[in-house]
């Protein structure tokens, strides 16, 4: 039995069903059992749990020989955020040890390690240079689960980069992004080059992490780096929209201009993305490429 936390969110609710399509057996952490049941397929265990629960956790641990946390905070505030992934981190891990679950895997993001110069690695070696909540607080969660393996908990670390693509709980995260601009509802992004992974190969990068990777280590989980314009420009091609303005690396947006196309604002800041994955790729990590993924995902959305 897997215990899944951030089930119903949007990387968390293709986990789910890729396990269950495998035939595991799976158990989600949620505070909504009836989003729960309706998002999710059938025959998943069903346990009502709050980050900040302890006892509740650790009751929805028992029995389960691993737990992937993928519950956290995006877009809220700094103080929201830094108590949803850093002491709802911590929360987990303690649940997890007091259950007696002998692996864990902690979705972190490839925000928490990208460097000055634009390396994502899993072995980094230069800090962190994003400053913003998210990354920080992704970071400090990272510190967390790094410790707790020092401690002997089989505990691993997934860096996905921007994930995107088909996913139950409908067209969010960067696919909102995708749509919004192609409907000409964006007036631009900020031309930067990062890392993007569909949320299938994300999920499966997961599994072999909780399968075969080795604790204390980080995986990153990227299927390829592109620019902001070449994917969202090719996203509207494929659906018949319309191709949003892009602007050079360094520039800045409105503020009117949203999450995920303000990501495209912090990363221009600093030298396009490279990605160091080697451990991933060792565990049998092989996502699809861009055209493949795109497609897949404009084929899911369908035309505007």
């Amino acid at each position: 039995m897997l215990l899944v936390t951030g089930a119903t969110g949007f990387l968390g609710s293709a986990l789910v069903h890729l396990a269950v399509g495998q035939g595991r057996d799976v158990r989600v952490a949620v505070r909504d059992a009836e989003r729960a049941r309706t998002l999710l397929p059938p025959g998943v265990d069903v346990a009502l749990a709050d980050l900040a629960d302890l006892d509740a956790l650790t009751r929805a641990a028992r029995g389960c020989t691993g737990v992937l946390h993928l519950a956290g905070s995006v877009g809220h505030s700094a103080e929201q955020t830094r108590r949803a992934n850093v002491e709802g981190t911590r929360t987990v891990l303690a649940a997890t040890m007091a259950a007696g679950v002998p692996r864990l895997v902690y979705t972190s993001s490839s925000a928490a390690v990208l460097d000055a110069e634009g390396l994502v690695a899993e072995e980094p070696t230069l800090p962190p240079v994003l400053t913003d909540a998210y990354s920080t607080s992704k970071a400090a969660a990272e510190r967390l689960v790094l410790a707790a393996a020092s401690e002997g908990l089989g505990a691993m670390i997934t860096n996905p980069v921007s994930v995107y693509g088909p996913s139950p709980q409908g067209p969010y995260s960067y696919n909102g992004l995708f749509l919004a601009a192609a409907r000409g509802e964006v007036p631009a992004v900020v031309d930067s080059e990062i890392g993007w992974v569909l949320a299938e190969d994300a999920a499966q990068g997961h599994l072999l992490a909780l399968d075969r990777g080795e604790p204390g280590r980080r995986y990153v989980l990227c299927g390829h780096t592109a620019t902001f314009g070449r994917m969202l420009h090719s996203f509207a091609d494929l659906v018949g929209g319309s191709r949003v303005a892009v602007r050079a690396p360094g520039s800045r947006l409105g503020e009117d201009a949203g999450t995920f196309a303000r990501r495209s604002e912090v990363y221009g800041h600093f030298p396009p993305v490279r990605v160091d994955d080697r451990g991933a790729r060792a565990l049998g990590f092989a996502p699809r490429g861009i055209e493949e993924g795109l497609a897949l995902t404009a084929r899911w959305t369908g035309p505007l």
